[in-house]
């Protein structure tokens, strides 16, 4: 089996996130012992900014699901791939590729339809790699196999910004509805 590699245009794929939430201040591994509630900023509090763009980092998780499977998928993310301690979390998403149909421009490497699996990715933003390994990474077992509903073991990578742009709008201050 080939190993999969990392999509080289997934730094400009993200850099227009990366620039709407560097001013706003969880990964893809279950944690033993960590299913207590997140810690989050209360609502109203100051969150700590990123000392500068060149320290934060951004996680991007590749997942393949199989085609009926996305439910099982979706409540895993949700309910047990949690983060416990998000102090150096900025933000995170689950998303799923929107339409070529609707947005002819989409170009990406990858085949967003598929008819053995659907794509989801996973997208979070850290203060810097240290936070990130501190409060995921040191769980992440690369030789752990692939979860029942995964059609292949899911690919990461750790991007490094380079340059960025700080927008006018931050990230969402809670959780979606679905998330623990």
């Amino acid at each position: 089996m080939m190993a999969l590699r990392p999509h080289p245009v997934a730094a400009l794929a993200l850099s227009a996130l990366l620039s709407a939430l560097l001013l706003s201040a969880r990964a893809d591994e279950p944690r033993p012992a960590l299913a207590a509630q997140p810690t989050r900023p209360a609502a109203g509090t100051a969150r700590l900014p990123a000392a500068d763009g060149t320290a934060v980092r951004i996680v991007l998780v590749e997942w393949k699901i199989k085609k009926g499977r996305e439910q099982d998928f979706l409540d895993y993310w949700s309910k047990r791939a949690t983060v416990a301690d998000r102090a150096g979390l900025i933000t995170e998403f689950l998303a799923s590729p929107d339409s070529t149909e609707r947005w002819p421009w989409i170009n990406w490497p990858t085949p967003i339809a598929r008819p053995d699996y659907t794509l989801f990715y996973n997208i979070g933003l850290w203060r810097d790699d240290a936070a990130f390994q501190e409060q995921v990474g040191r769980f992440i077992d690369p030789e752990r196999p692939a979860l029942d509903f995964e059609a292949e073991k899911r690919s990461r990578i750790l991007l490094a910004p380079q340059r960025w742009r700080a927008g006018a709008t931050s990230a969402p201050q809670q959780d979606s509805a679905q998330t623990q």
